[in-house]
């Protein structure tokens, strides 16, 4: 588990400080090209046609007042500092103001980076609140308080940057700001209501008497080790590793770093061995998720590699919506897998892989000594 962590936290870290160094460059280069207003920009780009020039006049006219976003913000942070530490005793309230009056620093990172790379990385942000807050904490209930800082700072910069994602849709599609900033808040005051209950239809079709998430579960969350184990290194975990578990995390690191380093310089000096060098959280993720996660990969980057081979174009233009297609079936068909469960249907059919040896002599053993059943 350590190890995974190790190349994870590794391997988001580089890809974090490539992601703010490359945003550093690019505000540079914007202040040297910085005018005093739209008029001057227009001036200075002739070449915008007229749906652009309507573009940036609907944008603009449309602004969310200031007042309106700063008071919405107070307003949010008082409630969540009073609410959280309310739910959560471990966490107090001024652990809550901290975090949001940090926030908006690394919102702005978090959602500037994520236009410039469209990846956001606010799972790396969120593992360093484990760390900061288990260490500040340092007592028991610490680990608890980390997690529920973690919990509060990806919710926030996911909206920040999806809300963003959304206002550049608007933009592009002629759509006020104010309208996509509501549709936001609306569709988070639906998901406060219906999550929960999402989440006790899968607590309801658990096993009886274990808890959801577990590895015994219907539904495990392999993730949940892993941000566990982080906050147990927080508060100086460490000592109770197992024998050469901080030697081989160190190698992680190593092999994790190296690897980083000869993607990215051979992407900026245009060689090919970029393609083959792998992506070491996606290295890390299958001793999480179980075999599932690299089989489903595997296969699907074998369909791809076919499909571009026997029509690149066609590949290029489609297989982002087959993607989409696929993920959103799989994400969908898990309702009716809880409904099934829920009611007790059991499958026609069950199907089951033994290795050879003594195992299977047992099991045609226990089947041949079965009752036939009966019509009735």
């Amino acid at each position: 588990v350590f190890i995974c962590i190790t190349i994870i936290i590794t391997d988001g870290i580089f890809n974090f400080l490539t992601v703010i160094i490359a945003s550093c460059i690019d505000i540079k280069h914007k202040r040297q090209d910085d005018d005093s207003g739209l008029s001057n920009y227009m001036k200075k780009h002739p070449s915008l046609n007229y749906d652009d020039r309507k573009r940036i006049e609907v944008f603009l006219q449309n602004k969310i007042p200031l007042t309106i976003s700063v008071g919405g913000y107070i307003a949010s942070a008082t409630i969540s500092a009073v609410v959280i530490p309310w739910l959560f005793d471990q966490i107090k309230f001024y652990h809550v103001a901290t975090l949001y009056i940090i926030m908006p620093v690394i919102a702005f990172a978090n959602t500037y980076a994520n236009g410039l790379t469209d990846w956001s990385v606010g799972y790396t942000y969120g593992k360093f609140t484990i760390f900061v807050f288990a260490a500040w904490i340092v007592k028991p209930g610490a680990i608890v308080a980390g997690l529920v800082a973690c919990g509060i700072v990806i919710a926030a910069l996911h909206i920040s940057s999806q809300a963003t994602q959304d206002i550049k849709t608007g933009y592009m599609t002629l759509t006020s700001e104010r309208a996509m900033v509501i549709g936001q808040i609306v569709g988070v005051v639906i998901g406060s209501i219906v999550s929960p209950c999402i989440f006790l239809a899968f607590q309801k079709s658990d096993k009886p008497g274990v808890t959801i998430g577990s590895a015994q579960s219907h539904y495990p969350c392999p993730f949940a080790g892993l941000f566990r184990a982080i906050g147990v290194i927080g508060i100086g975990g460490v000592n109770e590793l197992p024998k050469y578990c901080l030697t081989m995390c160190f190698a992680a690191f190593c092999i994790t770093i190296l690897t980083d380093v000869l993607s990215l310089v051979s992407q900026g000096k245009g060689w090919k061995l970029h393609k083959y060098l792998p992506n070491m959280t996606v290295v890390a993720l299958p001793f999480f998720a179980g075999p599932d996660f690299p089989i489903d990969m595997c296969l699907g980057t074998a369909v791809l590699y076919l499909w571009t081979k026997m029509n690149s174009r066609s590949a290029n233009l489609l297989s982002s919506a087959v993607a989409a297609g696929l993920i959103c079936g799989e994400g969908l068909f898990a309702l009716p897998s809880v409904l099934l469960t829920m009611f007790s249907i059991q499958p026609p059919m069950c199907m089951k892989f033994f290795p050879g040896g003594k195992e299977v002599v047992v099991v045609d053993t226990f089947l041949h000594n079965l009752e036939t059943p009966t019509k009735t």
